[in-house]
């Protein structure tokens, strides 16, 4: 069940970025920037999935203003316990049900160039590799997905 996260869901989502995004550490020599996120400010973004065990990944989604407004996914994560049970593939299809909800055209995300399983799992779901620059003192690759099609 994916629904809004709520405040005490955010000591779960602080777990949940420390394992999902930790062993990036040594690839990138500093923590990923999930696991240096406010999830407090971050909240009326931020949705859950819920698995057997409780809250086991989250997603943030933020509008646009643009017209058509586009949506960005900032971050998704899984808690490495519960991979493979299909909540990632749950959060990625609810980010795109949203955009559509709100007329967006594109879901767009980025990721850390050194993440390149995470960069695998986007290209499977149909995100394009648009640009790859430093951004926020990070090596990003900026990805989306054309929901015109």
């Amino acid at each position: 069940m994916i629904r809004p996260a709520r405040e005490d869901d955010l000591p779960r989502i602080a777990e949940i970025a420390e394992a999902a995004f930790s062993r990036y550490i040594p690839r990138i020599g500093r923590p990923p920037a999930p696991m240096l996120a406010d999830h407090a400010a971050e909240l009326p973004h931020l949705w859950v999935c819920e698995g057997e065990n409780g809250v086991a990944g989250y997603i943030g989604l933020f509008a646009d203003d643009g017209t058509p407004p586009r949506l960005q996914i900032e971050p998704v994560a899984v808690d490495p316990a519960a991979q493979g049970q299909g909540i990632g593939r749950q959060l990625m299809a609810f980010a795109e049900a949203r955009a559509r909800e709100i007329g967006a055209e594109k879901l767009w995300l980025f990721a850390n160039a050194a993440m390149e399983e995470s960069r695998a799992v986007y290209a499977r779901l149909g995100f394009v590799e648009r640009d790859r620059r430093m951004d926020g003192g990070y090596d990003r690759v900026f990805l989306d997905k054309d929901l015109t099609a």
